[in-house]
């Protein structure tokens, strides 16, 4: 909730669209959002170079202006989503600074604005390129190999998003299931932790942390380190990716992507598949989220991870 002083400041700062922008990312940083917070600062500086000196003011937007700012960051040679994205934020701020009556509109300015995110690669794969993953030999290359190895924890454990993965610490093991919350919904995840995830959680190991895997330093390590190992895990993947017999670009994403795809290919049903995943946003996985069983869930990743099981408990994978 925002307290009278922080409503003051901006009231104080309202008539300027970029110290406006500063309020609202400090107050996504604050919420835990810092990936949100992060857009906010690199749109600010995208306006701060359109713009140029002098105050920019919330009443100068108009649709002429917006549709200069897009022009402009088109001939910065982005990508469309890079632009689509840095437009959102500015609406965003300007949507917000409407809704808190600092500034009444004559117009809506980003009526006319039609961008939206475009997928640029396939974030899938198929179960014979994963196969191939599993089976290349990188014993030799002891930080490639972890980086196998997360990708295909990932995939094991119901498609787990790298941030999730990264902050699991001994407490989310219970039994035999790990229960998370996820970082981006809050959502409770609770996956049964087979054989094969079992393997790769004992081969990393280590007394001397809480974590599952040596991916941060500790588990209230900071943002911006995470990005950093992020950074680093997506670079290993890359070159993974590249040594498979048809290059793939590999990605953290690409491990959820591609169960989420298998499990659609085995007709499991959307309101399992988002349980799973856990979204929020599939109104037929609310209906479910009181009466469907864990079981479930665990007959659907066992059909889909079977090879990749076999293979993390040291027997061989036929391609």
């Amino acid at each position: 909730m925002v307290t009278l002083q922080e409503r003051e400041k901006k009231v104080h700062v309202c008539g300027d669209v970029l110290s406006y922008m500063d309020c609202l990312g400090k107050e996504k940083y604050d919420s835990g959002k810092e990936g949100t917070a992060g857009l906010y600062k690199a749109t600010h500086h995208q306006l701060e170079q359109f713009w140029g000196k002098g105050t920019f003011h919330l009443k100068r937007v108009n649709s002429h202006l917006v549709q200069d700012f897009v022009t402009y960051l088109q001939s910065l040679s982005l990508s469309q989503n890079s632009v689509s994205n840095y437009t959102s934020i500015f609406r965003a701020t300007y949507n917000a600074a409407v809704s808190e009556k600092l500034v009444t509109p004559k117009e809506n300015p980003f009526q006319k604005v039609y961008l939206r995110p475009v997928q640029t690669y396939k974030r899938s794969v198929g179960m014979d390129v994963i196969k191939e993953i599993t089976n290349l030999n990188l014993k030799s290359n002891k930080r490639l190999d972890f980086a196998r190895d997360l990708f295909l924890f990932s995939f094991m454990a119901c498609g787990m998003a790298f941030v999730d993965l990264a902050h699991l610490t001994r407490a989310n093991i219970r039994g035999n299931v790990l229960v998370y919350y996820r970082v981006k919904t809050k959502t409770e995840i609770r996956v049964t932790i087979t054989s094969g995830m079992r393997r790769l959680l004992d081969k990393y190991a280590d007394v001397g942390s809480d974590l599952l895997f040596p991916v941060l330093k500790s588990p209230d390590a900071s943002y911006e380190n995470y990005k950093v190992a992020l950074r680093t895990y997506n670079r290993r993947l890359a070159t993974i990716g590249n040594k498979l017999s048809t290059p793939v670009k590999l990605t953290s994403y690409v491990a959820r992507h591609s169960w989420a795809m298998r499990a659609k290919v085995n007709l499991v049903p959307i309101s399992v598949i988002s349980q799973a995943l856990g979204h929020t946003s599939e109104k037929t996985t609310q209906f479910y989220l009181s009466s469907l069983d864990q079981t479930v869930i665990d007959q659907v990743n066992l059909k889909i991870i079977n090879f990749v099981e076999k293979w993390a408990n040291g027997k061989p994978c036929k391609n």
